[in-house]
């Protein structure tokens, strides 16, 4: 496995209340530093801002006209790879055998390409620095949500700077306790009120990786932050069905 892997150091796949992984020192520590010194921060934030101008992404597509350093050229190359791919699925293998029959057919997955670079792929793969600017709480909080059920699996870096010292931020995995009937697409997924309990929060700190199989109930939030001075930097990594496949099938609606 290569060492730019976010996984490499994985040891244990959690089956509570999904499948999921966390694991600090992700990376090998020169590797993370000379990730972070070279962030491209100010690449990222010359794009369009989302979420009422606080978020910015830098997809794998923009790499194409405007490349990041070439560590992350290096970086992005590898975690939207056929190869990385497979080796996620091939994490979930335990989990999927004996809880998730329904998904066999991925580990036997091919034809896998870069969204929006090569779109000719049964399956297809991102990886996007993203950056949330240090507002208030209100704007850098997800409340508890499902992503999109193209998606097969994401994967979230943590690239908090040394200086950042404001608390929260941390990613939330929740169990859910009722049937979820319908899912807000207008607020990003987000589930109702009664459908889930938290379980564990992993904390907004360098070089700290977490990823999980998108299965119907994979209920998860994001902290708010207190009193941030610094931006909130992360590596979004993803991989998805290309056309009509869905990991699962709920009522989503507008308000």
């Amino acid at each position: 496995m290569s060492n730019l892997s976010c996984i490499q150091n994985v040891k244990v796949v959690e089956e509570d209340p999904y499948p999921y992984v966390c694991v600090e020192e992700a990376l090998p520590e020169n590797l993370y530093k000379e990730l972070a010194d070279s962030f491209p921060e100010q690449l990222v934030c010359s794009t369009q801002p989302h979420d009422g101008g606080i978020t910015y992404r830098y997809k794998s597509k923009e790499c194409v006209n405007q490349a990041p350093p070439p560590i992350w050229q290096d970086f992005f190359a590898y975690h939207t790879s056929p190869e990385y791919f497979k080796a996620c699925v091939k994490l979930f293998e335990p989990a999927i055998m004996k809880s998730y029959p329904q998904y066999e057919h991925l580990l036997s997955a091919d034809n896998i390409t870069t969204r929006d670079v090569d779109n000719s792929g049964s399956y297809v793969t991102d990886c996007q620095f993203v950056v949330h600017e240090p507002v208030d709480q209100t704007g850098t909080s997800r409340t508890p949500h499902v992503d999109n059920p193209v998606e097969i699996y994401a994967g979230l870096l943590y690239m908090k700077k040394p200086e950042d010292t404001a608390q929260g931020g941390n990613f939330t995995i929740h169990r859910q306790i009722n049937e979820i009937q319908q899912v807000n697409k207008s607020l990003g997924r987000q589930v109702e009120d009664n459908v889930h309990e938290e379980v564990v929060q992993v904390p907004y700190k360098q070089n700290s990786f977490c990823m999980f199989l998108n299965v119907m109930g994979s209920i998860h939030s994001v902290t708010p932050r207190i009193q941030p001075t610094e931006r909130r930097r992360s590596i979004n990594i993803i991989g998805e069905f290309n056309g009509n496949g869905k990991m699962w099938k709920v009522k989503e609606i507008k308000s």
